[in-house]
């Protein structure tokens, strides 16, 4: 793609969210829609500075990013090892699949009354929410990754004498990396959706959810579009700084040169 047609793309990009808000200002200010129940631009910026001055902003979002990331990393290092292992052994993947399938298939939110039920209304049953949201992708892409591996790879392994944990390091990990990464850019989504969810459905004192959830019953219509911007963005800004990550870990790593 030449310059010229990059530099178009981008400026695209950052034309569209402002035209957005031109015609978020222009229907409501032409009384489309009442201001009671989509606020103007304004009022969204002034309570977003409001709460940030009284540092209410910054400890909704400490504590989200805290759940969300310890939810992450429980999802994503057992999915790896899960999906590994159904990838590496078809006997795994016949005595787990099955369940593995059948499981998944109910949806997530739907988790949330057992596990209340089960942990309380504490911090736990958020996390876990979250980190069976992460569970599933990472499992997923990880076993297709491995699965997917080239059998030139492995014939060309076992010409240079790769067994066991020297063949998963070197060959089958590297091979299955863009897919593995797949897996945990989604499981990164995923949580983060699911910990608005939870902290929406489960009794919590701070959080994005809660701001949102405060903002409804009271029917604070500019705090509920506040924390609805604020979950976007920044789920947003975590995926670009997950790909960047990636981005500066697959520079240079070629399967043929690490052989």
């Amino acid at each position: 793609m030449k310059r010229t047609e990059k530099i178009k793309i981008k400026l695209i990009g950052i034309a569209l969210p402002i035209l957005l808000l031109i015609l978020w200002q222009y229907v409501v200010s032409a009384g489309f829609v009442s201001h009671h129940i989509l606020p103007l631009p304004g009022q969204v910026l002034t309570t977003l500075v409001r709460l940030f001055t009284e540092e209410k902003l910054i400890l909704h979002i400490a504590i989200s990013l805290r759940r969300v990331i310890y939810g992450l990393l429980i999802g994503t290092a057992s999915g790896f090892l899960f999906g590994l292992l159904m990838g590496l052994s078809r006997t795994a993947e016949k005595i787990f699949a099955p369940t593995f399938h059948t499981v998944r298939q109910v949806p997530l939110i739907g988790w949330i009354p057992l596990i209340v039920m089960w942990f309380g209304m504490n911090e736990l049953p958020r996390i876990l929410i979250v980190a069976i949201g992460a569970f599933y992708p990472t499992t997923l892409n990880t076993f297709s990754g491995v699965r997917d591996v080239p059998r030139r790879y492995k014939e060309l392994a076992a010409v240079y004498g790769y067994k066991g944990f020297k063949l998963i390091r070197r060959v089958i990990l590297p091979s299955a990396f863009p897919s593995i990464i797949t897996g945990f850019t989604l499981s990164l989504g995923m949580s983060w959706v699911l910990l608005i969810a939870a902290e929406l459905l489960i009794e919590t004192i701070a959080g994005i959810g809660k701001l949102i959830d405060v903002g409804r019953d009271t029917f604070n219509m500019e705090l509920v579009v506040a924390g609805i911007l604020i979950s976007g963005l920044l789920g947003f800004t975590m995926t670009k700084i997950v790909e960047k990550l990636v981005q500066a870990v697959q520079k240079g790593r070629v399967f043929e040169q690490e052989l």
